[in-house]
């Protein structure tokens, strides 16, 4: 169901604060009367002693703060109840004088839980002995009329036009955005495994529909950029359903950043770390939108399953931004959210899996290592060298050849190279028609070759096979492997001697293949 504002119940049996602060006469929380009972501690302000100015005591304002503050143990903080925000004890003195702050910490009635006890729970599941960083949204949706919120739909897909191509449609990327976005208002609470990147030109319209969808979540939902992302401390994400990520942009100086992004996009908790406080860990019940000008926003893996990416067109022109500020400054927010409330969901989830777009596969080849863009490019058949067996010292030979004409400046050395090689072929997922997953594109072993001595001056090598490719016809696997290996240095010296060694084209890193290996050293599986 919809969640609607939760109102907190007002604190009871707590005095007026200005009341305290005033100085004015107030006897407990109530009716003027007796003080409360207390003992006073042993710092309490002594009355008369040595002759000395009786000091008074405002029991009100010692009742309030018996009432309003809970020792969070054991750190050197405290919970205000009034304005709902952990504050260092020490400040506790600048506001009520140190002589009422050490009396309420030596009172036997002051209220204490554990640190672990501090929690942000928009579930609203936690005991009753917690204190919930959440007290419900602050914006209630209003109804909306059936098509009075179509001109943010109409924004939205201005924005994912471009998603038409052939892998994915413009219709079928904005329904799974809007089922993300509407999701969490749907199911109080609900994480999402996934995370939203939009990038693209200026003023396409970006900032401005994601700042709708995060002022709905009002103090829970925030806008940050870079420098907060860098920053060890990240207060920022305490208690949020919602991060706006404002231009984002890994460099190349800042990829360690990508795995820091990874985890706070689904790990089930965090470590919130504040200037001058303890580290403390909290339940993450943040989601993300990563919205960018540029054309490398985020660095994403080969098999990301995180973020669903949409590149935007250039700007609208025909009225359309200001047709959405006016539907926004005649409550069009609250009715959107309305919208959203409703949104019919089908069969998704928080772990329903993000379309692969044109977009991310670009991301993805842009977030490439040189290894992997050579080993995707061979393998996807956009490189003049075909798909056979050869030999680890070959394929390296092919690499740095690549490298000097894709203009890569390092070179990795050939362990490195093949170590990298390895994994990616491993972990490169593909399936047949029946969507059965398939053994591994290529096969990395040492093979034994004949003692043939006018044959090749090695009796083994390390060898890429493809898959499906084998011996025939009872030849050994030694005989077999010493003709590819031979066959393919042919291949290899064109390939070297080549003004381009690319294809046009640069490939998809999830497409099918362009082309195959050569038939003439395959069994065909």
């Amino acid at each position: 169901m919809a969640e609607t504002p939760d109102t907190p119940p007002a604190p009871s049996n707590v005095v007026d604060l200005a009341a305290a602060r005033r100085g004015e006469a107030s006897a407990g929380p109530s009716e003027k009367g007796p003080p409360p009972a207390h003992d006073g501690g042993a710092d309490a302000p002594k009355e008369g002693k040595g002759g000395k100015r009786e000091k008074k005591i405002d029991w009100g304002r010692y009742s309030y703060m018996l009432e309003n503050f809970v020792l969070i143990y054991p750190t050197d903080t405290a919970w205000d109840r009034d304005k709902r925000k952990q504050v260092k004890i020490a400040n506790m003195a600048h506001m009520f004088g140190a002589d009422y702050v050490r009396m309420w910490k030596g009172s036997a009635d002051r209220k204490t839980i554990d640190e672990e006890d501090l929690v942000f729970d928009p579930t609203l599941t936690c005991g009753p002995e917690a204190i919930n960083l959440y007290d419900g949204l602050s914006v209630a949706p209003v109804p909306a009329k059936d098509g009075e919120c179509d001109v943010m739909l109409e924004l939205l897909r201005h924005l994912c036009s471009r998603c038409d191509s052939g892998v994915t449609n413009a219709d079928d990327v904005m329904e799974w955005v809007l089922r993300w976005l509407a999701l969490p208002f749907q199911k109080r609470g609900a994480k999402m495994a996934t995370a939203l990147v939009f990038h693209g030109p200026q003023g396409t319209g970006k900032n401005l529909f994601f700042d709708v969808i995060r002022d709905m979540y009002g103090k829970y939902g925030v806008m940050v950029g870079q420098t907060e992302i860098e920053e060890k401390y990240n207060g920022w994400v305490s208690a949020k359903q919602l991060a706006v990520c404002n231009e984002v942009v890994s460099r190349q100086e800042l990829y360690h950043h990508k795995n820091r992004l990874k985890w706070m996009i689904d790990a089930p908790k965090i470590p919130i770390r504040t200037m001058h406080t303890d580290t403390r860990w909290e339940s993450n019940w943040c989601n993300f939108v990563f919205i960018s000008n540029e054309n490398k926003p985020l660095v994403l893996e080969v098999g990301d399953r995180r973020h669903l990416v949409v590149y935007t067109p250039t700007p609208e022109d025909r009225g359309l931004y200001d047709r959405v500020r006016a539907f926004l400054k005649d409550g069009g927010a609250t009715k959107f959210l309305d919208y959203l409330i409703r949104y019919p969901m089908g069969d998704f989830h928080e772990h329903t899996k993000p379309l692969m777009t044109e977009a991310k596969e670009e991301l993805i080849s842009l977030g490439m290592s040189p290894d992997e863009r050579f080993m995707a490019e061979w393998l996807d058949g956009y490189l003049h060298l075909p798909l056979r067996v050869c030999s680890a010292e070959q394929l390296y030979r092919a690499f740095q050849r690549w490298c000097q004409s894709a203009g890569e400046r390092y070179v990795p050395p050939r362990a490195s190279f093949t170590t990298t090689a390895k994994r990616w072929a491993m972990e490169r997922l593909e399936r047949d028609q029946n969507g059965t997953r398939l053994p591994p594109c290529l096969s990395y072993k040492i093979v034994n070759f004949p003692n043939q001595p006018t044959a090749s001056s090695y009796r083994s090598a390390r060898i890429w096979i493809p898959r499906g490719s084998g011996p025939l016809n009872g030849v050994t696997e030694g005989e077999w492997a010493l003709g590819a290996v031979e066959a393919f240095e042919a291949d290899l010296g064109r390939f070297l001697r080549a003004r381009d060694t690319l294809d046009d084209h640069p490939p998809p890193p999830h497409g099918s293949k362009k082309g195959g290996g050569d038939g003439s050293v395959s069994s065909g599986a």
